[in-house]
Formats: structure tokens, C-alpha cells, sequence
């Protein structure tokens, strides 16, 4: 049993295709159908079911290839820790996160991460909930960042979700709206005022209490900020999102919470079950930890 054999039959199962696997590899399609038929010789199972359409792993297969990852996930181990015993850490980080993390605990985070690791090369996405989703399912991400209801269960076995914390999500208005002295508000008062959403999340709880009277589609945007500034509608952010935002700061714009409903948020880490985690990846979350620790 040789390494290259494991990586093989985990690209295969993960395209589907031991055509696309040899491509992704950049070798022969003879070579890895070659080198599957050895290993299914030498361990006496059948792998793989091979058609014109694809490859699909027996069940068999399917316990040898999650043996076959937790190896490499290993092997990846050893070698980051022999290299880190000796050199600063390097290599590359990609994350994609939500705007409300971007203009918040990220920034701290990258600073202080960039400063004690120079030589990794970082890669930083703005993107929504099914973008991010899609780049980690992908692979064109090793880290996304999240924020989903309280009760998330991840809709892809093949993704790893881990808690990060909950933030509440509160309303915010211009501080000329009849409004701006409120502490709190209601849903159903909500209901009766313009609102600016642009989260199907938020829309569907606006939704189980009547018909929410959307103005505008608008996202973490200077366009929808100024649109609450100035008192045409009222728009929604998480606490956190909001922490350092000049609006709010200036008084322009002031937050009140919304009552009756359980109206937040968790903020939650996404990655593929499949893909090592790496050293950078595993100290960026470490850094992202203590900077929310913190808050």
C-alpha cells in the first residue's frame, strides 16, 4: 500500500470520476485506474463500482476511503509539525466570510495573525451564506465564516461546522425617526413600518408574525446605511456587525431591540470534513477566539 494509492481513491471519491481525479492530479488515467485495481487486489475488497457515468465506492469503499483521509489528515500532521519545529509557519490561508464579521472581528484578527506569521499568504472573501457554501464545498476556501440561526445543523455531511459565538440582531433607525428614543420594539410594530432587509432568514421570521412591508433589498451597504440615516426604512444588523460602524458612532443612525422573538444569530466556522486543517488555518481560529473572547 503506497500513499499515492490513498490520494488517489480520495480524489475519485470526491469527483466522482477517476478521469477527473487523473486530471486533478495531473497524471495518467491508466496509472490510477492501475494502481486502484493493485490496492483492491491487495486488500481483497472492491473499491469502487466503475460505469460510463462515474465511479461510485461500494460500501466497503466507502469505510476504506474515511480510513484513507484520517491517514492523510495525519500524515499532513507530521509534516506541518516537522516543518514548524524549524521554520516560521507558511503556506496559505483562504477565508470567506460574511460582511458583519468583516467589519468587525476580522480586521483585529488579521492584523495580529499577518503580524506574528508574515509568510503566510492570506486570501480574505467577502461573501453571503450560500456563496460561502459553495466555495468550501468547492475547495476554493479552507475557511468559512458564518452567520446562521441559533439552531443550525449543517445541510452537507461532507462540512464541518464549529461554534464561534451569538449575537443579537438589532433594529436600526435615523436619529430623527420617531423612533430613536425607543429602547425596544416589537415585531408586530415592525410589521407596520418600511423595512430594509435583504436576509431570507430575517424574512422568514418577519413572515411566521404577517407580511413585512420591504422597501428595499439592500445588504452591509453605505447605500442602505444612508437609507436608515435619512429615515426612509429601518434596516437590521447584528451587534457585532455594527460594533465600530461610523453611523452609529456618530449618532446617525441608533439601534434598538427588537422584543417578542427570538431575533439573533450564531456566528459559526465552516470547513470541509475532507480537507486537513492546517497549521495557519488552525492559528488563524485560535487568534479569531481570543479576539471574540475579548469583545
Amino acid at each position: 500500500m503506497r500513499i499515492e494509492q490513498l490520494i488517489y481513491i480520495i480524489e475519485i471519491n470526491q469527483t466522482g470520476s477517476i478521469s477527473l481525479a487523473a486530471e486533478k492530479l495531473h497524471v495518467s488515467q491508466p496509472n490510477i485506474s492501475q494502481a486502484i485495481v493493485s490496492l483492491e487486489e491487495e486488500l481483497g475488497v472492491k473499491l469502487f463500482v466503475r460505469s460510463r457515468t462515474g465511479a461510485i465506492p461500494t460500501e466497503d469503499g466507502k469505510l476504506i476511503i474515511s480510513k484513507a483521509i484520517e491517514i492523510m489528515n495525519k500524515v499532513e500532521e507530521l509534516r506541518e509539525t516537522a516543518g514548524f519545529q524549524f521554520n516560521q509557519l507558511s503556506g496559505s490561508l483562504s477565508i470567506a466570510s460574511v460582511p458583519s464579521l468583516c467589519l468587525s472581528v476580522l480586521p483585529p484578527t488579521l492584523a495580529i495573525f499577518k503580524n506574528k506569521h508574515t509568510d503566510v499568504e492570506l486570501v480574505m472573501m467577502e461573501l453571503n451564506y450560500p456563496q460561502i457554501i459553495q466555495e468550501v464545498l468547492g475547495g476554493q476556501v479552507d475557511l468559512g465564516l458564518i452567520a446562521v440561526a441559533r439552531n443550525y445543523q449543517s445541510p452537507n455531511t461532507q462540512l464541518i461546522s464549529e461554534h464561534l459565538m451569538d449575537c443579537r440582531i438589532m433594529a436600526y433607525v435615523g436619529k430623527k425617526s420617531p423612533l430613536a428614543h425607543r429602547n425596544s420594539i416589537t415585531i408586530e410594530e415592525l410589521l407596520q413600518e418600511p423595512l430594509l432587509i435583504s436576509s431570507d432568514y430575517l424574512i422568514n421570521i418577519f413572515k411566521k408574525h404577517g407580511e413585512p412591508n420591504i422597501l428595499f433589498k439592500l445588504g452591509n451597504s453605505e447605500a442602505a446605511k444612508r437609507i436608515i440615516a435619512e429615515g426612509i426604512a429601518i434596516g437590521f444588523y447584528t451587534e457585532t456587525g455594527m460594533r465600530y460602524d461610523p453611523y452609529l458612532e456618530t449618532g446617525s443612525i441608533v439601534a434598538i431591540e427588537v422584543t417578542g422573538v427570538d431575533f439573533g444569530v450564531s456566528f459559526r466556522t465552516l470547513r470541509l470534513k475532507s480537507r486537513h486543517l492546517s497549521l495557519p488555518c488552525k492559528e488563524f481560529t485560535k487568534e479569531l477566539k481570543t479576539i471574540i473572547a475579548a469583545m
